[in-house]
C-alpha cells in the first residue's frame, strides 16, 4: 500500500504540471509546421533523457540505490508521469484536429480527421487506397479530408492548379518519408528533393539533358534489340499460358538495365527476376503502407538483416558505377547508355546520391512501363476486334516500309521506329492504356503554397485551400470519370483518333505522367518504349486469354504500391500465320 500513496502522491504533484506540458507540446511544437522523420528522432531522444532523469531522481529521494522498493517506485513513477503528459498531449491534438483544425469544415470520416492509421492499416490489409479513396469521394464529394491535414480532390479544374507549370504548389512530405538519415536537400534523387530550386538544378544538371530529342533517338535501337530477344524467348513458349505482368515485369527491367547501364539484369535469357531486384516488389508494397506511418520506416529498417536484400541491389548499382568509372580512366569509347551519358555531371555527387539516382533510374523505368504493357494486353487479348484493328494498322506500316526508300543515314531500328511512332491507333491503344489504368493509381502529394490555392468548383466562388495543406488529385478516379471521358470503364482507344474524339469531354483530366516542374522526366523513353514493345509483340504474336482466365485476379488483387503492383492474369501466345 505504500507504494500506491507514493505513487498517488507524485501524481497529485507532478500531474498537472505534466498535464500542461503535454497541452503545451502540442500547441507550441508538433502543431507548427512539418514534424518529419529528424523531428521524431530528436523527440525520442529527449524523452529518453526526461526520463532517465526522473527515474534516477525518485530513486534517490526515495531510497538508497540497493533498495528494490525505490527502483519499483521509480520504473512506476516515470510510467504514470508519461500517462499524465501523453493522455493531455493526445487529447490535446485529437480536439484540435477534430474540431479546431483548419480543415475541419471539409468532409470526411471522422477517424480519418484524427489520424491515419486507419489508413495505414487497411493498406496493409488490403494495400487498394486508390479504391478507398475513389470510393470516398463517391460518398463524400469531390473535395474530402482524407487525413489530419490532408485533402484528395476528384477536379479536372484541379490539377493544373495542383500540379501545372505555374502551380505554386511543392511536394509534400512524403517524399521524405521514403529516405533515410543523411542530408535531405542534397544527398538524394531527383525524385525525393522537394526544394524547388534544387530539384530544377539537378534535374537540369543530370536528367534533362539525357532525356533530350537526341539522346531518345540514340536509346531506340536498344530497345528495339531487347524487344527482339524478349519476343524470341516468347516465341519457345508459345501455345502455353503465360502470366503477364509477371513476364513483362522480365523485360521492362532488363529495357532498363540496358537503356539506363548498358548492362541487362539477364532476366530475359534466364526467364526469371534477378535476384537483385527482388526487394524492389516487396520494398514497394511496404513502403506505401507505412508512408502514412512515418516512424515504422527507421524502426523496422533497424532491425537485423532488413537491409539485406536493399544491400545486394545496392551491389549491383554500385558494380555498374564502377565499371562506369573504369571504361572512363581507359579513354574506353562512351556507350550511349543513359548513366554513361549522365556520370561526367555526377562527379560532385555525394556517394548517396550517386546511389540514389541510379535506383531511381531502373525502379522509376522498370515499374510504370511493365504495366502499362500489362494493361494493353490485357484489354486486347480479351478483344480480338480491337487486336486485330490494330494488326492491321501494323501490317499496312510493314508494307509501307518495305516500299519506301531509307535515308542512307538511317539505321534499320531508325527506320521502323519512324515508320511505327505516329500510327494512331497504336498511339490510341497506348494514350487508352495510360488513362484507364494509369501506372500511378492515386494522388501525387503536394504541399500548399503559405498564401493557399483556390479549386474553380463551377459554382462561381472557387474553393479555398487553406496555405500549408497536404492536397491531390487521384489519378485514376478522375481518368475514369463519367464527367470527362463517355464510356469511361470501357477501353477504346478509338477516343484518342479521329473516330471518337467525342468520346474525351475534358481533355485536362488525362495526366498519367502529372506535369509542371515535377513532371515526370522519363515521359519520352516511356512512349518509345510502349510503342516498339506493342507493335513488335502484336506484330509477331496473336495474344488471347488462357483457358479459365477471367480477369478476375487482374481487376480484384491489383495493389496500390504507388507504381500499382498488377494482379496477375494469364494469356497465350500463337505465332501469327500458323
Amino acid at each position: 500500500m505504500a507504494l500506491f500513496f507514493d505513487l498517488l502522491d507524485i501524481a497529485k504533484e507532478k500531474g498537472p504540471l505534466l498535464a500542461a506540458a503535454g497541452i503545451s507540446a502540442h500547441v507550441f511544437y508538433w502543431s507548427r509546421g512539418e514534424r518529419g522523420a529528424k523531428e521524431g528522432r530528436a523527440w525520442v531522444y529527449a524523452n529518453l533523457i526526461v526520463n532517465t532523469l526522473a527515474l534516477l531522481t525518485t530513486i534517490n529521494n526515495h531510497g538508497s540505490w540497493t533498495s528494490i522498493y525505490a527502483w519499483v517506485l521509480g520504473i512506476s513513477t516515470v510510467f504514470v508521469l508519461n500517462i499524465c503528459f501523453y493522455f493531455s498531449l493526445f487529447t490535446s491534438v485529437l480536439t484540435y484536429r477534430a474540431f479546431f483544425h483548419r480543415l475541419h469544415h471539409f468532409p470526411g470520416p471522422f477517424s480519418l480527421k484524427l489520424s491515419k492509421f486507419v489508413t495505414g492499416y487497411e493498406n496493409l490489409e488490403k494495400n487498394r487506397n486508390f479504391e478507398r479513396v475513389w470510393n470516398l469521394h463517391k460518398q463524400y464529394g469531390d473535395i474530402i479530408r482524407t487525413g489530419p491535414q490532408e485533402l484528395s480532390i476528384l477536379s479536372a479544374e484541379a490539377i493544373d492548379v495542383i500540379y501545372g507549370p505555374s502551380s505554386k504548389c511543392t511536394r509534400g512530405p512524403w517524399y521524405d518519408r521514403l529516405k533515410g538519415s543523411g542530408d535531405f536537400t542534397h544527398d538524394y534523387a531527383v525524385f525525393h528533393m522537394r526544394d524547388p530550386a534544387v530539384h530544377s538544378q539537378r534535374r537540369k544538371a543530370l536528367w534533362d539533358k539525357v532525356f533530350s530529342g537526341r539522346a531518345l533517338k540514340s536509346y531506340q535501337p536498344m530497345v528495339i534489340r531487347t524487344t527482339e530477344q524478349f519476343l524470341d524467348a516468347v516465341a519457345q513458349r508459345v501455345n502455353q499460358p503465360l502470366s503477364v505482368p509477371s513476364t513483362m515485369s522480365l523485360l521492362s527491367y532488363d529495357l532498363m538495365g540496358v537503356v539506363g547501364w548498358g548492362h541487362s539484369f539477364n532476366n530475359i535469357e534466364t526467364w526469371e527476376l534477378n535476384p537483385s531486384l527482388h526487394f524492389i516488389k516487396n520494398m514497394r508494397a511496404g513502403q506505401h503502407v507505412m508512408v502514412h506511418t512515418p516512424w515504422l520506416i527507421s524502426l523496422l529498417m533497424s532491425l537485423p538483416g532488413a537491409g539485406s536484400a536493399i544491400r545486394d541491389y545496392g551491389n549491383w548499382i554500385q558494380d555498374r558505377i564502377q565499371e562506369k568509372r573504369q571504361q572512363e580512366e581507359r579513354n574506353e569509347v562512351p556507350g550511349e547508355d543513359i548513366m554513361t551519358r549522365m556520370l561526367p555531371s555526377m562527379r560532385d555527387l555525394s556517394k548517396k546520391a550517386l546511389y540514389s539516382e541510379g535506383e531511381l533510374l531502373v525502379i522509376a523505368g522498370g515499374d510504370t512501363s511493365s504495366v502499362t504493357m500489362s494493361v494493353i494486353i490485357y484489354h486486347l487479348a480479351r478483344n480480338q476486334f480491337l487486336q486485330r484493328k490494330l494488326q492491321a494498322e501494323l501490317d499496312s506500316a510493314a508494307a509501307k516500309r518495305q516500299k519506301d526508300s531509307v535515308p542512307p543515314t538511317d539505321s534499320p531500328e531508325d527506320t521502323y521506329y519512324r515508320s511505327i511512332s505516329s500510327l494512331p491507333y497504336l498511339n490510341g491503344c497506348v494514350s487508352e492504356a495510360l488513362r484507364i489504368q494509369p501506372p500511378v493509381h492515386g494522388g501525387i502529394q503536394r504541399k500548399t503554397p503559405p498564401e493557399g490555392i483556390h479549386i474553380p468548383n463551377g459554382k462561381g466562388t472557387p474553393t479555398f485551400i487553406p496555405g500549408d495543406t497536404l492536397v491531390s488529385v487521384p489519378i485514376l478516379p478522375v481518368q475514369n470519370d463519367p464527367r470527362y471521358y463517355r464510356n469511361p470503364e470501357a477501353y477504346v482507344p478509338e477516343r484518342w483518333t479521329d473516330e471518337k474524339p467525342d468520346w474525351i469531354m475534358n481533355r485536362a483530366a488525362y495526366f498519367p505522367f502529372v506535369g509542371g516542374a515535377y513532371s515526370c522526366v522519363g515521359k519520352g523513353l516511356a512512349y518509345i518504349e510502349l510503342r516498339v514493345v506493342v507493335a513488335m509483340l502484336f506484330g509477331r504474336f496473336n495474344v488471347r486469354l488462357a483457358e479459365g482466365e477471367d480477369g478476375r485476379r487482374f481487376r480484384e488483387e491489383t495493389r496500390d504500391t504507388f507504381v500499382a503492383s498488377l494482379g496477375e492474369f494469364r494469356v497465350v501466345f500463337s505465332e501469327r500465320g500458323e
